[in-house]
């Protein structure tokens, strides 16, 4: 294996700013300050856009409601202002990889990120993967991945606003930035500040009217991105971003009676060089990450739930090389150093892990047919593990006329989280990697004319192997064990019209997914749960966006409804199917 990845080490490798898939002239030329391998390698997997005039509807609303909203995904929430985590395929939030600028922001120590932090003004480009994409990014991309970036523009240009939001129940929010570029500078800084009570009422077990109690989040954070464009074959950037909220942690509807808080905090910093020639170019990448969680529980009986500190630290070096030898034939390279540490009292010791990551990946244009078709090709090296070799395979092209095709095959895998690890005393050290094999086809119909037209129908499946599974041992004693075995399969529909009536612009987007992702191997002889429908995972979502534009008035209707979830192993329980409906109307002046 050390031989293999030593070989693909040595690929060489080429410019960053080269669009790899053109329907028939391959430009050389071109400059993209934000290139990724997102855009070029992920040949045969569908890639959703939010598109700007959403981010900029949805500018004072978090990630999750904005992913929710806006895509058939399912976002398992608690509530305003608490935990909201997504799923992709029927996976879990562990099996989603969240990336800002091209850097990994999910925690070591239960790699998950809670959506609700990350506000959606933030972010100028929001991008969502689907399907396994180890290959390209490594360990936990099995459903996908979330891609979130800032993408600078070397014009002249001087801008700033505010905008402050009152809602009911006692939610105050403020937003707003400065925007300044000219040829050779880009420079912009976004703050946000959200104060929200969260006191709704609703019918507690009794049948009776109450409002919410113990809910309210104070929030800040502000970002801030610079580039610098030093010649036509350099540039240089920097983005930081810093974030804290105190939030306090509701009951439920069975215990309603709750005075737990929780205070995070984060700093995140990504530097960056990138340089390119007339055939070839490289990036450097350098970033460091911190997270501080303080937990505190006065009703606990349990010393680890009633007070807990949590301190992560994260520092990601990447080199990443491309190269066009042809005009039809592409070649990619890059070696990846992470390092993590999580400090708590719930471990005995401070665990360490160092990961190094050696990837390669080629693109050819096929003649004739006029197909692109991608290997990619990666290993990674954490002392500890038999970490697998991970291969993708992609194929995509135009069949005929309006209608195209893609192909992907990969192999994915996940490693444990420190929680699973080392939780004190329940840890389980001997943990195998989580593996998977991801297989999905889809046909695309495009039609251009008066009114734009595209439809998209996917057909996914993979199996995952030794899934880590939190199980009882003793007493109310859990242990992390890879016991299961889970086969995910489902079809997804997405759908897009654009024309125009006159001066009316008409905007439409569907979306639709059926995912079945069930259990194939019993726990033990009193185990119900095979073949059953994985918790909190609907097999049906479904999401509708029609919006009407004319002279800078905006009418905008939004619909999601999200199936049954079952809430047992056994899905004997279950929790109901819900609708929401969201209107808006705006003028821009």
């Amino acid at each position: 294996m050390w031989k293999a990845a030593f070989i693909l080490f040595l690929i060489p490798a080429l410019v960053i700013s080269q669009e790899v898939k053109n329907d028939s002239v391959i430009h050389l030329s071109e400059f993209e300050v934000t290139s990724s391998r997102i855009n070029k390698l992920s040949t045969g997997l569908l890639i959703t856009r939010i598109d700007s005039q959403s981010l900029e509807i949805n500018k004072g609303r978090s990630l999750s409601s904005l992913i929710s909203d806006e895509t058939p995904l399912y976002i398992k929430s608690y509530g305003p202002g608490n935990l909201s985590t997504i799923s992709i395929r029927g996976t879990s939030s562990t099996h989603t990889g969240i990336y800002w600028n091209g850097i990994r922001l999910n925690p070591p120590n239960i790699d998950m990120e809670d959506l609700s932090l990350y506000p959606s003004s933030f972010f100028n480009s929001v991008a969502i993967l689907k399907g396994g994409a180890s290959s390209l990014f490594g360990s936990g991309n099995i459903g996908g991945a979330i891609h979130l970036q800032n993408k600078p523009q070397f014009v002249k240009n001087i801008d700033a606003g505010v905008e402050a939001i009152a809602g009911s129940y006692n939610d105050y929010r403020t937003l707003g930035g400065v925007v300044f570029s000219n040829e050779k500078i880009w420079s912009k800084t976004r703050f946000v500040y959200k104060n929200a009570q969260n006191d709704f009422p609703y019918k507690n077990s009794d049948g009776e009217t109450v409002s919410r109690t113990n809910a309210a989040q104070l929030q800040y954070g502000v970002m801030q991105d610079i580039f610098g464009k030093i010649d036509n074959n350099n540039i240089i950037g920097a983005s930081f971003w810093y974030q804290s909220s105190d939030r306090e942690i509701p009951g439920s509807v069975n215990v309603p009676q709750s005075d737990a808080k929780q205070d995070d905090k984060s700093f995140r910093s990504v530097v960056n060089w990138k340089r390119v020639w007339s055939s070839g170019g490289f990036n450097v990448k350098g970033a460091y990450l911190y997270s501080y969680l303080h937990y505190y529980d006065p009703n606990s009986i349990q010393e680890i739930e009633l007070e807990n500190k949590i301190v992560t630290n994260t520092a990601v070096g990447e080199l990443s090389l491309e190269q066009r030898f042809h005009e039809r034939f592409f070649l990619a390279a890059g070696i990846n150093y992470r390092f993590e540490n999580c400090s708590t009292k719930a471990y005995e010791n401070t665990p360490v892990r160092n990961t190094v990551a050696l990837y390669g990946s080629a693109n050819y244009r096929i003649p004739f047919i006029e197909w692109d078709i991608t290997a990619n090709l990666r290993q990674d090296f954490i002392p500890g593990y038999a970490t697998p070799f991970v291969p993708a395979f992609g194929l995509e092209g135009k069949i005929s006329g309006f209608l195209y095709g893609k192909v992907n095959i990969s192999r994915n895998f996940r490693v444990p989280t420190f929680n699973d690890l080392y939780w004190y005393p329940f840890g389980n050290l001997n943990l195998k990697p989580e593996k998977s094999w991801n297989e999905e086809a889809s046909l695309i119909i495009k039609k251009r004319g008066k009114a734009n037209l595209e439809l998209t129908v996917t057909g996914f499946n993979s199996v995952i192997d030794d899934y880590i599974l939190w199980v009882p041992v003793t007493g109310n004693s859990w242990s992390a064990q890879n016991i299961q075995k889970v086969h995910i399969r489902g079809v997804e529909a997405n759908g897009l019209t654009k024309f125009k009536l006159h001066k009316l612009f008409i905007n439409i987007r569907l979306g639709y997914s059926y995912t079945r992702s069930t259990n194939q191997k019993q726990t033990g002889p009193n185990d119900n749960s095979l073949g059953k429908q994985l918790i909190y995972v609907p097999v049906n979502s479904f999401t509708g966006n029609i919006s009407f534009t004319f002279k800078g008035f905006l009418l905008n209707y939004r619909h999601s409804y999200t199936g049954l979830r079952y809430t047992t192993r056994d899905n004997s329980d279950y929790l109901p199917a819900y609708n929401i409906g969201d209107i808006t109307f705006s003028k821009n002046i």
